[in-house]
């Protein structure tokens, strides 16, 4: 009997978190529901970790890399390997809920190319969260998945009527189910040697090629919050991986919605921006860079001055961001190194000026310009 559903999980160098991990996985594995965990060459004890579990259960197959290949190489081996209809993709320092193998074996009936689920932040060892079952499917319209395409490619945000899908984790892989043979078919694969964001740029290609979709509002996946993972670890050469996101972003925005300038505006506005915020968080501020205050602040300057970066702030727009966002933005526009320094080092100063801020806009707001407040809590300005 083939399995119905694969899990398939991506390890690398993860050993404090696999345990918990896989645990949460075992108890799914059955004739149903398979278990592909690839080891990306992790010299951590991950591999021998993952074998042990393989020991357990006839359901866990482990491939082992020879040498790293990157998350890429990883993802597209469990897409090539795996046996079943729906395919999840789970990091290896993540957890799945006790209520998944329910939900997962639910969707088999299911004619759509992609489901989308819930998820929740976790920082434990055990997933305590209860998934409500039985949430009603909701059907996506052709017109939310170009959103959602559109949102990948230029790193805008994806404002949607709909406030059922406000919560919706378009942009990762692990928030989702594919239908494999959908994949297959339409030959989507994950962009080779794209170390970071390889997500975005998949799902890019999947929105812009999926027929069907829709949305459950079950949480179906735990995602782990520490400062190991590649969202908060320090990256000494994190910029070149991002050109390469900047170029294929590029490419999908002129291939799939040509003649669209103001979809080159919001790339410029909220990719490039992202980027280079992202630069400087795990970077050139990051606590971890042993560079000393001289080599940052030249590291800070040299990255002000590559084209896209330069061009971005020369045009920059502060009411498209959030207040701590302006205040960073703004702080490299106009070369703040030091404020940058001390913003990243005591993060309390960024979230106290954007309180800070916040109250001075409501004041602003309810006492100098008049506004009162309605039944509903918000503000208007009463005609004079």
């Amino acid at each position: 009997m083939s399995p119905s559903i694969s899990i398939g999980v991506a390890v690398y160098n993860v050993k404090a978190y696999l345990s918990a991990c896989l645990d949460s996985i075992l108890r799914h594995t059955s004739e149903e529901i398979e278990a592909l965990v690839v080891d990306d060459a992790s010299c951590d004890g991950s591999g021998g970790l993952c074998d042990s579990y393989a020991k357990r259960s006839p359901f866990i197959r482990v491939i082992h890399f020879p040498y790293n290949c990157g998350i890429c190489a990883v993802r597209n081996t469990i897409l090539r390997e795996a046996t079943g209809k729906w395919l999840f993709f789970v990091d290896g320092d993540d957890l799945l809920p006790e209520e998944f193998s329910s939900v997962a074996k639910s969707l088999l009936h299911l004619p759509y190319d992609l489901i989308f689920f819930d998820y929740i932040s976790c920082q434990e060892q055990v997933f305590r969260h209860t998934a409500s079952i039985g949430q009603p499917v909701i059907e996506l319209s052709p017109q939310v998945l170009e959103a959602y395409c559109i949102s990948c490619a230029t790193g805008a945000p994806c404002r949607l009527a709909d406030a059922r899908l406000h919560s919706v984790r378009y942009t990762s892989v692990w928030a989702e189910a594919y239908r494999r043979a959908f994949l297959l078919e339409q030959n989507l694969w994950f962009p080779e040697k794209q170390e970071k964001s390889q997500d975005v740029l998949f799902n890019t290609l999947v929105y812009h090629a999926c027929r069907s979709a829709a949305y459950i509002p079950v949480v179906m996946y735990g995602y782990r919050k520490h400062p190991n993972s590649v969202c908060n670890r320090y990256h000494s050469d994190f910029l070149p991986g991002m050109e390469q996101l900047m170029e294929r972003n590029l490419a999908h925005i002129t291939e799939f919605f040509p003649g669209r300038e103001d979809l080159l505006d919001d790339f410029l506005h909220y990719r490039v921006a992202g980027i280079l915020l992202d630069t400087m968080r795990l970077s050139i501020f990051h606590p971890d860079n042993p560079m000393r205050y001289h080599q940052r602040r030249q590291a800070f300057h040299a990255l002000l001055e590559y084209p896209r970066f330069s061009e971005c702030l020369a045009n920059l727009d502060l009411t498209c961001y959030w207040l701590e966002r302006q205040f960073l933005l703004n702080c490299a526009r106009k070369r703040r190194f030091f404020l940058l320094t001390l913003a990243y080092r005591y993060p309390w100063i960024l979230k106290g000026y954007g309180g800070i801020m916040h109250r001075k806009k409501y004041w602003k707001a309810k006492w100098m310009w008049g506004y009162h407040a309605n039944e509903t809590g918000q503000y208007y300005r009463p005609h004079l």
